[in-house]
């Protein structure tokens, strides 16, 4: 016969249940309802698009304004109000290196002419067929050289075939800490076995090779949007020997990664960082120091002048140069670049699709086209257009828990759910004193 629950067990029971349902539900959101979004775009599918295939919508600084932290809000919805599966793609790049063992062979300089080298990559690959190759990177203690180097392939030794030519540099100034320098040579992927490497004199002499690096190299390079900015102001600290150049990107959310400076300047070298403010009064630094540069010399031609920091959503960025004695830099333009997004969904060129944004208490969705992504081609995707930012007239606000309407009530619950607790516990005890025998 099953035990008869007492009267102050259920009423415990019960306000536990209502304990618990008053904790907040922000996390207990289920499917898309339109009342939670306060904004909407409408998506203007390409003329050209016939029949359904793959598209991708660049957010603007709109919808990273009003969007949640991260785009998890971001909602494809099509005419019909149905929610449309898509993909977030963040175009972050991509650099595979893989070396192929290479042993050098015919070290040699003819004077007034060349130096030369042989890499030999040694016999094929495990499949019998030659290893891939791309790149070779000439390995040299010579400094503050300019000159043409010349590749040639062959997979016998005898017979040979030039591949590339192109320029190969080093710049270094050592009183100053500062070295430029590039020795790759890239070339379409080969699979011969000797590589012969000639650095034409060109004037300067031999250089010396103490080895050479031949690579497979895959490579996919980021793809970024420059976003518009204005410059506030230009500043000269003289207690820190800086100049203070601060921009205003307009929206607060933009990801931004890098800063390009232009200067009619030539002939200089400058460490440089980058800081973040969202209201121009905190100033937050942004990874380390880089360096900017500038070199027209007989010497050396070549500049550098981006600095590349970790990703901010900051409105507000400072760039700060540190010119030491030397006057101050002609900043003309600083251009502001962040990795690009893309929202990919199939789009079916019946239907009509907007885009919803704006509540901060949704997460990230998760759908099946994740998965299938990596086998589909995401190159030259149609991209429909954005339109105005609306207020969803559905919009109703984010739905305020109980807890936050009535602070007290868990408090009261709690103490209420406690007495309940000792009450039943006073009731098992005196019972327990009424069946148990008397002590002896």
């Amino acid at each position: 016969m099953m035990p008869r629950v007492p009267r102050a067990a259920k009423l415990a029971i019960l306000l536990g249940v209502i304990a618990c349902s008053a904790l907040p539900a922000a996390r207990a959101l289920a499917d898309f309802s339109m009342a939670d979004w306060h904004y909407v775009k409408s998506m203007a599918l390409p003329a050209d698009l016939r029949e359904e295939e793959l598209v991708g919508v660049a957010p603007d600084p709109e919808v990273f304004t009003g969007s949640a932290p991260g785009l998890v809000d971001l909602r494809v919805v099509a005419g019909d109000g149905v929610e449309v599966p898509y993909k977030m793609e963040v175009s972050r790049g991509e650099l595979q290196r893989t070396v192929v063992p290479t042993t050098l062979k015919e070290k040699g300089y003819v004077p007034g002419r060349y130096t030369t080298f042989v890499a030999d990559l040694g016999v094929a690959g495990p499949g019998g067929e030659g290893l891939l190759h791309n790149e070779v990177e000439i390995l040299t203690t010579s400094l503050n050289f300019n000159r043409t180097a010349l590749v040639k392939s062959s997979d016998d030794g005898n017979t040979w075939m030039e591949i590339a030519e192109r320029k190969v540099h080093d710049f270094t100034v050592e009183e100053r800490g500062f070295s430029a320098r590039d020795t790759r040579i890239g070339y379409t992927p080969t699979s011969a076995r000797y590589l012969r490497i000639r650095v034409a004199d060109e004037g300067q002499g031999s250089i010396e090779v103490v080895g050479a690096r031949v690579s497979s190299v895959k490579e996919t390079l980021p793809r970024e949007v420059r976003w518009p900015s204005s410059v506030l102001s230009t500043t000269r600290d003289a207690s820190s020997r800086t100049t203070l150049v601060e921009l205003d990107l307009g929206f607060e959310g933009v990801p931004s990664h890098r800063l390009s400076i232009t200067v009619p300047d030539v002939n200089f070298h400058r460490e440089v960082s980058a800081e973040h403010s969202r209201n121009r009064v905190a100033w937050s630094v942004l990874g380390g120091r880089g360096a900017v540069y500038a070199f027209d010399t007989p010497r050396f031609v070549g500049d550098s002048l981006d600095l590349t920091f970790p990703e901010t959503t900051s409105r507000y960025l400072r760039l700060v140069i540190y010119d030491e004695d030397n006057p101050p830099l002609d900043v003309q333009e600083v251009e502001v670049w962040g990795l690009q997004r893309r929202l990919l969904f199939s789009a079916d060129p019946a239907l009509s699709y907007q885009l919803y944004y704006g509540n901060p208490n949704a997460e990230r969705p998760t759908y099946d086209i994740e998965r299938v992504l990596p086998y589909l081609d995401t190159e030259d995707l149609a991209e429909p257009a954005l339109g105005p930012q609306r207020e969803n007239p559905q919009f109703v606000g984010a739905s305020i828990p109980i807890t936050e309407r009535l602070p007290w009530l868990l408090g009261v619950v709690v103490a209420v759910a406690a007495v309940a607790v000792g009450l039943i516990l006073f009731g098992v005890l005196r019972r327990a004193r009424s069946v148990l025998p008397p002590p002896e």
